[in-house]
């Protein structure tokens, strides 16, 4: 018999069930607007090192689809094979990337390492979804290390949607992998309890991952038993079913998503939100009788490709089965090409390749070239595995990589929803949700590098509004960047969006009474954060291996020239080479550079820039006022000039080999890029420069002869440069204060002048590009290299992202 509820009750339910809905919707939406999760892939230039080389890498970080812009700071860390830190390094994000190096000590004893990596905003959340990669060490310094794992063989049943229900046909994935994540492919049979009858057999079907459908009834019980890998008899009980809940399928039909859905719970009442990124896209009401199954379709051809989530809840609210897929449109990538220009792998051989992109959008991209015998392995993650798949999925996947080649079809859409069925997801707490409960942040957005000072109580009873505190940061490089601050009501002085390699002094002082400095304070830290010394979960990231040693081509020619001996001494990044033109290109080495602001501001026409001129920042260097003058400054510093004494003066005239096959050694002279003479020359003082430039080919004018002359371009200070702002060490306090770790650039031989001598080349990385950038007006890059002395096959690998989070990877093979 039916009850009938009261009116307001009835009405106050109907409320309760609106008011779950908004708030558990608009609640997910929340999560990814003010809390979105960032996410890493790094791209290293090779897979496979050696003892005292360094570790070139690129990172990008991504907000859940997009390139992120929201930290600024990023932190990694080389770890050892006992978890042990051997180097951290931080470095600034710029465009959603930034990069770096590791030196491996030549002494170092490990097989593997980890590179342990991660943003301060990634810390307030699931920190199991740091990024960790374990990296391979050749290593003859080895002593047993961890020597063979357990081998011990799993099974684990996940039963599609979370639970089996009984009076249901449920779909239950399986997975068998070694204790260190690799898969065992397993054989076996499914049993019922109560006769031992066989219910259909147990084979995996990719990587030890399978699945199967059951129906059982209640109090029925099932068992599996298969043979390990030792070969013995192994049983293990499927999970109990459940006499209520909800059985869930999902299935994906061209650009559909169909869900399944049989209820048994006492109500019909039952709510479906599907989400990625932290963002509703579909959400319906329902009402599915235990007696009528329901079967929906929800269009998904215009979602981004990525894991999607859909959860089924009660008429009350609560979680009752949850589902994760792969949606995979074909819509992440970038159209990009490596063509061969000019190909030899003979010893030192000339290399041209071009790279193409096909789109306007600008794309930010980094290049490894290596040797590829000694790096024989196709790789097994890459951006696109470690932004749309790992970066989701907790636990470990074998080979990513797998599910983004180019076979395609259902075959491989069935595998990858296979991983799906076997990495449960389970981003969120749902009762916290309901209560609109939102994560700690503990680890705020950061700015870049931070300082921090406190002016004293005492001080600040006293202290006039209108005064300010002056700050001068000086870099390694004589930078001066000027700030004046103005204390906050408790005295607090913060000044953010520093960036600084190395360390800085940190000079400040009141800029009217500079008898309250010793009553003023700053923090010597940057205030970035450090990593673990140790890792208490190393070995969960160590590379899996069943034979308990790493297998790697010991035919390499470059591993027998090192297991040799013979690179003993030599350096395997040819330090020792004289000939160096390629650099790392990143755009921070360069636009950021002091002389390259100086050369913007203050040159023109043909003044500007210039391949084999000589500058000087006379602004911020501190020594320039002890030379007295601008004869005894450039005699100092120059290489293309020298300073002549003649009766009653002295002239600036060019060097050789500068003075070669001219007619004319004296130098054009330009004031503020004017015409001048050497009697205006002398009369400027040097604290009233702030720039020189000379160019010993000087393309605007020639001499009487039809030779080009050279050009000794002055220029006097302007705008904010004539205001002094230099310190004062009477006036001023001072703090040492850590920056950003110091960069160091890629070398890459040119041998197009001369290649022989200089010992053996043995360089196992050929080239590292970190940066190559394009955009509507530059769509093809070519790229030129040279071959070292030993290697016969050369990896050529692309990764790189558009603005928009498109994305690009290409491995390529020459021989």
């Amino acid at each position: 018999m039916k009850i009938a509820l009261p009116a307001f009750f009835t009405f106050s339910l109907i409320f309760t069930t609106q008011a779950f809905s908004q708030n558990v919707e608009s609640t997910i939406n929340l999560y990814g607007t003010s809390f979105p999760r960032e996410k890493i892939h790094i791209h290293f230039d090779k897979e496979t090192y050696l003892p005292g080389e360094t570790i070139w890498f690129k990172a990008y970080v991504f907000e859940e689809d997009l390139p992120s812009v929201r930290s600024t700071n990023f932190y990694a860390a080389l770890y050892d094979e006992d978890g042990k830190m051997l180097q951290e390094k931080i470095s600034p994000i710029f465009n959603s990337t930034t990069d770096g190096y590791f030196t491996i000590p030549d002494s170092l004893g490990s097989k593997q390492l980890i590179c342990r990596a991660y943003t301060a905003w990634m810390l307030n959340f699931d920190t199991s979804f740091l990024f960790t990669k374990p990296i391979k060490l050749l290593n003859n310094n080895a002593g047993p290390g961890m020597g063979k794992p357990n081998k011990t063989v799993s099974l684990q049943f996940f039963p599609e949607g979370g639970d089996i229900i009984e009076g249901t046909r449920n779909t239950i994935a399986f997975k068998a992998n070694y204790e260190n994540g690799l898969p065992f492919e397993i054989n076996g049979v499914i049993k019922k309890q109560e006769t031992g009858e066989v219910m259909m057999p147990l084979r995996s079907v990719h990587d030890g991952m399978g699945r199967f459908d059951l129906e059982i009834a209640a109090n029925e019980k099932f068992y599996a038993e298969w043979t390990d890998d030792k070969g013995s008899i192994q049983k293990i009980y499927l999970p109990k079913a459940k006499p209520v809940g909800v059985s869930l399928k999902l299935a994906q039909q061209k650009d559909k998503l169909v869900f399944n859905i049989v209820n048994r719970l006492p109500n019909d009442s039952l709510h479906v939100l599907m989400y990625m990124y932290q963002k509703v896209f579909y959400r319906t009401h329902l009402s599915v009788s235990p007696a009528e199954p329901y079967t929906g379709a929800v269009p998904i051809h215009t979602l981004p490709t990525g894991v999607m989530q859909l959860t089924i809840f009660d008429a009350n609210w609560q979680p009752v089965a949850e589902r994760v897929a792969f949606i995979n449109n074909d819509n992440y990538t970038v159209n990009a090409t490596i063509a061969n220009k000019e190909i030899s792998t003979q010893k030192r051989g000339k290399n041209i390749v071009e790279i193409t992109i096909a789109d306007t959008i600008p794309a930010n991209m980094s290049l490894s070239i290596t040797d590829a015998e000694l790096n024989n392995e196709k790789q097994g993650s890459n951006l696109m595995t470690g932004l749309l798949l790992s970066g989701d999925v907790k636990g470990y996947i074998h080979e990513p990589a797998y599910y983004f080649t180019a076979a395609t079809g259902s075959d491989l859409k069935a595998k990858l929803d296979l991983v799906m069925l076997t990495h449960g997801w389970r981003r969120y707490n749902w009762y916290d949700m309901l209560v609109n409960k939102m994560p700690d942040i503990n680890y705020p957005p950061d700015n870049y590098l931070s300082v921090y000072g406190q002016v004293g109580k005492d001080v600040m009873v006293k202290l006039p509004k209108e005064e300010m505190v002056n700050l001068i940061i000086k870099t390694k490089d004589s930078t001066n960047n000027f700030y004046t601050l103005q204390p906050d009501s408790a005295g607090l002085l913060k000044q953010t969006g520093l960036i600084f390699y190395d360390t800085a002094r940190l000079l400040f002082s009141f800029n009217k009474n500079k008898l309250w400095n010793g009553r003023m304070a700053f923090s010597s830290s940057n205030y970035t954060y450090r990593q673990p010394v140790e890792l208490n979960n190393y070995r969960d990231h160590f590379i899996p291996d069943t034979a308990g040693y790493l297998k790697f081509n010991q035919n390499a020619i470059l591993f027998n020239y090192y297991n040799s001996g013979k690179a003993k001494g030599e350096s395997n990044e040819a330090k020792t080479l004289s000939t160096v033109v390629v650099k790392s290109g990143g755009w921070h080495n360069w636009k950021n550079d002091p002389m390259y602001l100086m050369d913007q501001k203050y040159t023109t026409g043909l003044f500007r820039e210039g391949a084999n001129s000589e500058a000087f920042d006379v602004l911020h260097d501190e020594t320039a006022e002890a030379k007295q003058d601008i004869y005894n400054y450039l005699g100092y510093k120059s290489r293309i000039l020298i300073i002549v004494f003649i009766k009653g003066g002295k002239k600036l005239v060019l060097k050789d080999p500068w003075v070669r096959s001219r007619s004319v050694v004296n130098p054009l002279i330009f004031i503020d890029e004017h015409i001048a003479d050497p009697s205006e020359l002398e009369a400027l003082l040097i604290s009233n420069i702030a720039y020189i430039k000379i160019v010993p080919t000087y393309f605007g004018t020639r001499d009487e002869n039809g030779a080009l002359t050279s050009a000794l371009s002055i220029y006097t200070k302007k705008g904010d440069d004539l205001v002094d702002r230099r310190p004062k060490v009477t006036d001023m306090k001072l703090v040492k204060i850590p920056g950003y770790s110091p960069i160091k650039e890629f070398y890459s031989p040119d041998y197009s002048q001369n290649n022989t001598g200089l010992g053996t080349d043995a360089r196992t990385t050929l080239l590292w590009l970190p940066y190559i950038l394009t955009d509507a007006k530059n769509l093809k890059v070519p790229v030129t290299f040279y071959n070292n002395d030993l290697t016969k096959k050369i990896r050529i690998v692309l990764e790189g992202i558009n603005e928009e989070g498109k994305m690009i990877h290409i491995e390529k093979i020459i021989e």
